[in-house]
């Protein structure tokens, strides 16, 4: 039984380990991609400033921020910002990454046209924003430089981080911050659901409060990190206003309880006990408080409550572990990550410090690390409640040997339950690996194609790579692009699209059907063949016979047959001509799949190394 609970909590702690990885790719990608555009502020203190005053103003009204983080704390004052949007090329987003404002209104202006208006916020439902994303963000609509006025008005901390971002960055960003945060999730569903199915198993009582505790929690984070708002309440006004300290509130409700349960205050500690009923008392009149009072103020009555109610429990925590109790350790540890969050996220909030990454995601990170550490209490608490159990039961045992006919009926019995619990362990071991298998196949998977996806891509070519400059082998990558996909879409819509993409990646996969080739969707209508042990007079052997299958049989789909071709870019490295890197050999690929399409398309171009 415990070496179950052990592997299931060791699979918790590496879910969790992967979530802050990708948060840390997320960030490394943000960073490189997007652009903090200059801009200056006005406060509206009369609010009463409109849009054709604002545009009158001269420029020694304005105070110039520059590319500084936006950020006045907590006022409901309407402030005016100006922002400086440069000159770009391309589909281009504006990105303000804060999701918990009420009031946006925001107007490009450039000379001899109309401004373009779009409001946005969290006082209008989720569905209304134009472009749908956690964070509100609308396309940039001209190419030259230009300038934008954005009026802010929130009851929360007015905090405004602007971001240029290219259309297609900016998605792709979205990628896997995206997997981040439904990991998070996951791992709190599966935390609830095996608690549960602890209580039911076990009716203790600590099971319960505990997934009780960690729900109201997860809806807290969906609601801080704009999940909730666009999943579970898009339309649901009302609520979304108040989430924050509604849930808030009652999680720590629920976690005084446990705490309760957990520690058995009742008997090991009972003014102790006292002090956390009168902090659940609190904590659920700050969350019935918040339907009735203005959120500008229950939500600093929360961050100041969160703070001092995590401090008593840490002080909690060290008197508990004083007395003896194995499990107040790993107990004060969970609650000191939160409680730092906690203090983290409240500076961030009342803008003493700054950080929108600290703001957004310090109290999920923490309330994570919380929720895999309190669960591991929960295992020891009753860990430790059967191993004295059992102990009982040995003692009694040890008498009832006396007799010869009773240690016999004993002896069997307990063999019977080992094996009994055996099969059952082999049974869930069995189901887990499964489970595992699945969830790694469908994680290098391309949900259209059925292909490998980007990321497997990306992690195979750098081992192929280095295994070709360790072994002083061959190695050809193969970059693959559908000729005139775009007006193919725009002629048949995107389902018939959808089917010439799924006919080609299996056409491309038929093809190229040697062991150890593999075939990827690279993004869009491009894919990547890779071939190991490959030098490049036949790499283009294979990229001639991959264009010949492509071109020589129409596609069938629902508008009927359709002819495709595509344009193959080949770069090779060898140790005659070794490239630099993975990246230098797969940007080789690419730059004589361009030279493909400039020179007419459905033609295969190769270049031999970096310098061609």
């Amino acid at each position: 039984m415990m070496s179950r609970l052990c592997c299931q909590r060791l699979l918790w702690g590496w879910l969790f380990v992967l979530f802050t990885l990708a948060f840390g790719a997320t960030a490394e990608t943000a960073s490189d991609e997007r652009v903090v555009p200059a801009a200056a502020y006005i406060k509206d203190t009369g609010r009463a400033l409109t849009f054709s005053e604002i545009q009158a103003l001269p420029d020694n009204a304005w105070r110039y921020l520059g590319t500084e983080a936006i950020s006045f704390g907590y006022d409901t004052t309407p402030y005016w910002l100006r922002i400086e949007i440069p000159a770009g090329t391309g589909d281009r987003l504006l990105q303000i990454e804060y999701p918990l404002i009420d009031d946006l209104q925001l107007y490009y202006v450039t000379a001899d046209r109309e401004p373009i208006y779009y409001q946005m916020g969290d006082k209008l439902p989720f569905l209304e924003r134009p472009v749908l994303a956690n964070s509100f963000v609308t396309a940039i609509p001209y190419d030259h430089a230009h300038v934008a006025y954005l009026r802010v008005e929130t009851s929360s901390s007015v905090r405004v981080p602007l971001y240029i971002w290219p259309a297609n960055s900016f998605h792709a960003a979205q990628g896997p911050l995206n997997v981040a945060v439904g990991l998070y999730f996951g791992v709190l569903i599966c935390m609830v659901v095996y608690n549960l199915f602890g209580f039911v198993v076990t009716r203790e009582p600590s099971f319960f409060s505990y997934s009780v505790y960690v729900i109201f929690t997860g809806l807290l984070m969906s609601a801080l990190s704009g999940v909730g708002f666009r999943y579970l309440w898009p339309e649901f006004i009302w609520l979304q206003d108040r989430a924050i300290v509604l849930f808030g509130g009652f999680a720590f409700v629920f976690a005084t309880l446990f705490i309760t349960q957990l520690l058995n205050l009742r008997k090991n500690g009972p003014n102790w006990h006292k002090g956390l009923v009168i902090l659940g008392a609190v904590a659920g009149f700050i969350g019935l408080a918040s339907m009735l009072l203005p959120y500008s103020f229950t939500i600093r009555m929360l961050l100041a409550f969160a703070v001092i109610a995590c401090s008593y429990v840490m002080v909690l925590g060290v008197a508990m572990w004083l007395r003896g109790m194995m499990y107040a350790q790993i107990f004060m540890l969970a609650w000191f990550t939160f409680l730092a969050s906690i203090i983290f996220t409240s500076l961030g909030y009342l803008g003493i410090i700054d950080g929108q990454f600290i703001q957004r995601y310090a109290i999920m990170i923490g309330s994570g690390i919380e929720v895999l550490l309190l669960s591991w209490v929960v295992t020891l608490m009753y860990s430790e409640e059967r191993t004295q159990k059992l102990e009982a039961q040995d003692d009694a045992l040890k008498h009832a040997l006396e007799a010869q006919a009773a240690q016999r009926e004993l002896n069997e019995a307990l063999e019977a339950r080992v094996a009994e619990r055996t099969a059952e362990l082999e049974k869930v071991t069995t189901s887990l690996q499964r489970a595992n298998t699945e969830l790694e196949r469908k994680s290098h998977e391309d949900g259209l194609t059925r292909l490998f996806n980007r990321r497997y891509f990306d992690e195979r070519l750098l081992q192929e790579f280095h295994q070709a400059v360790q072994q002083k082998r061959p190695l050809s990558v193969i970059m693959v692009d559908i000729d005139n996909f775009k007006p193919l879409n725009d002629t048949y819509g995107h389902l018939i699209g959808d089917d010439v993409l799924v006919a080609f990646a299996e056409r491309l996969q038929q093809t190229a059907s040697r062991v150890n080739d593999f075939v990827c969707r690279y993004g869009g209508e491009e894919f990547v063949v890779v071939l190991p042990v490959t030098d490049a007079n036949a790499a283009d052997q294979v990229a001639e016979r991959l264009r010949s299958a492509i071109r020589s049989e129409p596609f069938t789909s629902d508008a009927g047959k359709l002819t495709v071709t595509a344009s193959f870019g080949v770069a090779t490295h060898t140790a005659a001509t070794p490239m630099a890197n993975a990246q230098a050999l797969l940007k080789a690929a690419d730059s004589a799949l361009y030279n493909a399409k400039s020179k007419g398309r459905d033609q295969v171009f190769r270049v031999l190394a970096s310098s061609e």
